[in-house]
């Protein structure tokens, strides 16, 4: 060190001068890099401007691993075409999105393909209503299946129509509808339902059709639900439900979990499980219009 110092004074150079000097370049080449340590985070950082899922892989057709939020932030660690190869910043999602769902300025595919219901007019029919209750819990929890059956589709409503579809509602509050007047001019009709019996053990979902023209929307539809929700597969079954009867368009009546069983109330209470029901419905409706 004392070399060190000699040589200074020999190049003119003040030691104490020299040190503080050091320490200054030192500093600011530490804070240029958590600049840009923090700019680098910035520019591969993105924020989602509305509810949208993270694929596989970078398309559509891929399958969904997550259904993520409008606001959430993730950072880009690559890219193909207009998908983004993101991670969630605690590393537990890692996959690929559109692009359009983000704060960058990506246009949406114009594929007809990409958007299958946009155009389509989907009737919803909430059962029950009114002075029609429908099933009840037999828990206490005061479950009414006109309430649920309401909630699914008013949520169902706005998802659909997020995807470009018209839907009607054969009623949008707490009202009794006619069976004759639960029906409309459309694409596709859709009853939304909650099963019950006497016995809290049955459980799961069931699709009814009846006449032949509905069975691949409810075999579509069936396989859909079964694929993403939780519920057990009671599968798809003709019956001679009026709504179904007094229309000739694609038609299904859909019984979404038992009121009855404890376990299929609280997935029917819980809004996360509808919306995963709610989505898989709609998968279903796009794969049966692409067919």
């Amino acid at each position: 060190m004392k070399r060190f110092e000699k040589w200074l004074r020999s190049k003119k150079i003040e030691p104490r001068r020299f040190y503080i000097g050091a320490i200054l370049v030192s500093l600011v080449f530490i804070l240029l890099v958590v600049i840009n340590s923090i700019k680098d985070d910035t520019d591969n950082k993105i924020y989602l401007t509305e509810d949208a899922e993270i694929r596989t892989g970078p398309n559509a057709s891929y399958p969904v691993l997550f259904n993520i939020r409008e606001g959430e932030a993730f950072k880009v660690i690559g890219h193909e075409g207009k998908w983004l190869e993101v991670t969630s910043y605690d590393e537990k999602q890692k996959g690929w999105i559109a692009g359009w769902h983000t704060n960058l300025d990506i246009k949406e595919d114009e594929n007809p393909n990409a958007q299958p219901l946009k155009g389509k007019v989907i009737v919803l029919d909430p059962g029950h209503g009114g002075g029609d209750q429908g099933a009840a819990s037999q828990t206490g929890k005061s479950t009414l299946e006109k309430d649920m059956t309401l909630d699914t589709s008013l949520e169902l409503k706005k998802k659909l129509e997020k995807e470009g579809a018209k839907v009607k509602l054969t009623r949008s509050d707490d009202t009794y509808v006619r069976l004759k007047d639960r029906k409309a001019t459309g694409d596709v009709f859709i009853s939304i339902h909650n099963d019950a019996l006497e016995s809290n053990k049955a459980n799961g979902a069931t699709v009814y059709w009846f006449h032949e023209q509905q069975e691949a929307l409810a075999q579509t539809l069936n396989a859909s639900i079964q694929k993403k929700g939780m519920l057990s597969n009671r599968g798809v079954r003709q019956e001679n439900f009026q709504v179904l009867r007094q229309t000739d368009m694609p038609a299904v009546l859909l019984e979404l979990g038992y009121i009855s069983n404890p376990t299929d109330e609280v997935m029917i209470k819980d809004k996360n499980h509808r919306q995963i029901v709610e989505n898989a419905i709609v998968d279903g409706l796009k794969n049966y219009f692409l067919s």
